[in-house]
């Protein structure tokens, strides 16, 4: 998942096409040990299945990937690839597809001929059925019981899911999802929360900030301070995309997840702690409504952004970089000002975020991918190095493996410094080479090749070196940063969020349940979905508190007469249903 958003403009969140999550996670504190295994430790440790001696013929394997950046030749030569090839004996062949034409296409032309490479990773479900159901691939169930030892321990829910949601019914797993577990963590922003101006919260004597009257409070405050940008522009404290498709899902963002809850599709919040259905628009009292008045107060008092009703994210992001927002509702949706503010090497200024009034524990603060990243690895029926393959995805779904992809090696390409692996500073006097990640190997097929994206190794340091470890970012924090952690004690901004034992969700189920297609409830939730998108800037931009009241009844009035708890009812039973399968496929 790449950081940031391109809109919530398909029912909340820019990472619902690849968020199949399975089950609550917190980040797990560990020491670090006194290192790394050596190659040769590790190569056994991660390639020898259940009783057996790694292979360490060299044997080249086949391999079509949807979504592989274009290569300069069929075999990557480099540090990485290299490496591979060290500790298991395989060297990869692109060449089935090289990230050039279209690649559906490519592999049903590979398909038709008979003529499939030796493992399949690819993103498109039309192809992906027309392997399962040619029977042209093999179920991995017993092959990964006796040869990846690594799958079996680091990502057995999400083959679960597998077998529930992409084996049409067969009692076996033939595809399993990469990238499993893997957390958007990054040091110093959180997506999914309130981000502020810390300078101007210090210029303001550093009043309370703990709910969202405080942050009203504040916003009233940060424009007697700065009233207009830089450039004379004049400020606000936040700004929302109502032009957009579902462009008002930005209103309960924050206060959803500080409350617990996830917003999957239009109608409905998955309760995180409780792991159920609740009503998101027709409940009048929950983190909908609150949100709902919270942002209608703005507008009341001239927060809001009065081209709110007619601007599109873009246009958000663009003012946010500007500097015309005091909050964001995250980071990158008001495009990562602080990004802005160390560029111009300012003194004081910096964005940082907030805890608010959010709930002791199961909150919403870490995007995660527990079941996946939308990329399916398959393995042909008719290949004739199976055992190799199983060999391959072990060491992929190992932390081994998704280290040396994601940041190289040892002594080349990071150090450890205080017994924690930190990558090794770019010389600022050499021009940036842009075949550089080409040539290095780490991150050139990280994300899109490794089935373990664990982001925090069983030594205790994060996996990825690069953006997720918190020593990467030390030189990186403008100065409102510095003085929020000085201030707080925090090593990095968002350490406070890790007093939350579970902060992310479990919403793999709840993400993949819509009704069949052109029935009747689907039908309502279109109608549904086009009056939400026609009405509910109306009820924000309410001119008294009485008003408000008048057109919040009528709102749950009118949702009431189109049906919506009729499809919060579907949603409810199919979810229910569904965690009763998966329980039976894990028990199984």
């Amino acid at each position: 998942m790449v950081r940031g958003s391109k809109g919530i403009a398909s029912g909340l969140v820019f990472a619902l096409s690849f968020s199949l999550m399975m089950g609550c996670s917190g980040e797990k504190k560990e020491a670090a040990n006194s290192g790394t295994p050596t190659a040769s430790e590790s190569a056994k440790s991660t390639q020898e299945g259940v009783g057996k001696e790694p292979d360490l013929t060299p044997v080249t394997l086949k391999v079509f990937h949807s979504q592989q950046i274009v290569t300069p030749s069929e075999i990557l030569d480099n540090p990485v690839m290299n490496e591979l090839e060290k500790r298991t004996g395989i060297k990869i062949d692109w060449s089935p597809y090289m990230g050039s034409g279209d690649a559906k296409q490519k592999l049903s032309a590979l398909i038709a001929s008979n003529n499939l490479p030796d493992l399949i990773v690819n993103s498109d479900s039309d192809t992906n059925k027309m392997l399962l159901e040619n029977d042209l691939i093999i179920p991995l169930d017993e092959l990964v019981a006796q040869n990846a030892p690594e799958i079996a321990k680091n990502i057995p829910d999400a083959m679960a899911l597998s077998k529930l949601m992409m084996s049409n019914g067969r009692d076996a797993t033939y595809f399993l999802p990469g990238n499993v577990n893997y957390i958007n963590f990054f040091p110093n922003g959180m997506d999914a929360v309130f981000q502020y101006r810390y300078d101007l919260y210090k210029k303001m004597g550093s009043p309370k900030l703990e709910s969202l009257d405080d942050l009203l409070k504040f916003g009233e405050e940060a424009q007697k301070l700065e009233p207009k940008n830089a450039d004379g522009q004049k400020t606000y404290t936040f700004g929302i995309p109502f032009a957009d498709p579902q462009g008002w899902a930005y209103l309960d963002w924050d206060k959803s997840h500080y409350d617990g809850y996830w917003g999957s599709k239009s109608f409905i919040y998955l309760d995180i702690e409780n792991d159920k259905v609740a009503p998101r628009l027709n409940a009048p009292d929950n983190s909908f409504w609150k949100s709902m008045e919270f942002y209608n107060k703005a507008y009341i008092k001239g927060l809001l952004d009065p081209e709110s009703a007619t601007m599109k994210f873009q246009q958000v992001q663009d003012k946010g970089k500007a500097l015309r927002y005091h909050v964001g509702l995250a980071s990158w949706q008001i495009g990562w000002p602080n990004s802005v503010i160390l560029s111009k090497k300012d003194p004081e200024k910096g964005f940082v975020p907030t805890l608010l009034d959010s709930k002791k524990d199961y909150t919403f603060y870490e995007f995660s991918f527990p079941a996946g990243n939308g990329m399916y690895w398959s393995v042909p029926k008719n290949g004739k190095n199976i055992e190799r393959v199983l060999q391959l995805l072990n060491f992929v779904a190992s932390y081994e493996g998704s280290e040396l992809f994601w940041n190289g090696l040892e002594g080349q390409h990071w150090d450890k410094v205080n017994g924690v692996p930190v990558m090794k500073e770019r010389d600022p006097n050499q021009p940036v080479d842009p075949d550089e990640a080409k040539k290095r190997g780490s991150t050139y097929v990280a994300p899109n090749f490794i089935l373990n994206g664990g982001y925090v190794s069983p030594q205790g340091w994060k996996t990825r070196y690069t953006d997720n470890s918190p020593e990467r970012w030390e030189k990186d924090y403008t100065e409102g940063e510095k003085q929020f952690m000085k201030d707080y004690g925090l090593k990095y901004p968002v350490q406070q969020y890790e007093t939350r034992e579970h902060r992310t969700a479990n919403t793999a189920l709840i993400d993949s349940i819509a009704p069949e297609a052109n029935s009747e409830l689907a039908i309502k939730e279109q109608s549904l979905n086009a009056y939400l998108d026609n009405n509910i800037a109306k009820i924000v931009y309410s001119k008294t508190p009485e008003d408000f009241a008048a057109a919040k009844e009528k709102f749950l009035k009118d949702l009431d007469g189109m049906g919506i708890q009729e499809i919060v009812d579907f949603y409810d039973k199919k979810y229910e249903e569904m965690k009763q399968q998966l329980k039976a496929f894990k028990q199984g």
